[in-house]
């Protein structure tokens, strides 16, 4: 089936569809299909809720501290599977939950999923990957055109106010400095953490 749990440092990550709205020129599984711990992050089928609590208990995770959703697709792709989830492994394992998206949930569940996700994580990692929509749609190649950039923009503005730990970052060496440096204030005057990455 391909893995559904892979460690990478010291979290494990949540690897439950491969569908994604965009095609990003950087994007790791252009390269391989492994990463971490994971030998295949290509999926036959998206596993359940029951799949993924079993490999989250099956796990030692006695040496983690926060699991994150992210593979080799769009975690809000399966919105319903993190909002089941998320607090089993908040309540049931102990550990803190991270979403890593592109920002672009809004558009893919056609509503404003941040009330929904501020219930259940704990921090949230967003891909701005550019200063503007321009760039962004160049770098990203989003099946949503050209308003993607704004609904990432609209979805960190949404996250800041309702979840505590929220970051944006770029992927270096893909857009100009000058770009990663805008990309920097943005999330300055946004009043969030930023990373190149």
């Amino acid at each position: 089936m391909g893995d559904i749990l892979y460690r990478y440092g010291s979290r494990y990550y949540i690897n439950m569809t491969n569908r994604c709205p965009c095609s990003c020129i950087f994007c790791v599984r252009n390269d391989t299909d492994a990463l971490g711990s994971a030998e295949n992050l290509w999926l036959d089928k998206e596993p359940t809720v029951k799949e993924l609590k079993l490999a989250l208990n099956s796990a030692d995770l006695a040496h983690t501290d926060e699991i994150v959703f992210c593979g080799y697709g769009e975690p809000t792709e399966r919105l319903d599977v993190i909002l089941e989830l998320a607090p089993y492994i908040r309540d049931v394992l102990h550990k803190r939950v991270r979403l890593d998206t592109n920002g672009l949930g809004n558009l893919i569940n056609g509503r404003d999923i941040v009330p929904e996700l501020a219930e259940v994580l704990d921090s949230v990692s967003i891909s701005l990957n550019a200063k503007d929509a321009d760039e962004y749609l160049e770098v990203t190649r989003s099946s949503f055109g050209q308003g993607s950039y704004e609904a990432v923009i609209d979805f960190i503005k949404e996250c800041r106010k309702m979840i505590n730990g929220v970051t944006v970052s770029v992927v270096g060496g893909y857009i100009p400095q000058a770009s990663e440096d805008e990309c920097e204030r943005i999330a300055r005057e946004l009043n969030v953490a930023f990373r190149v990455r």
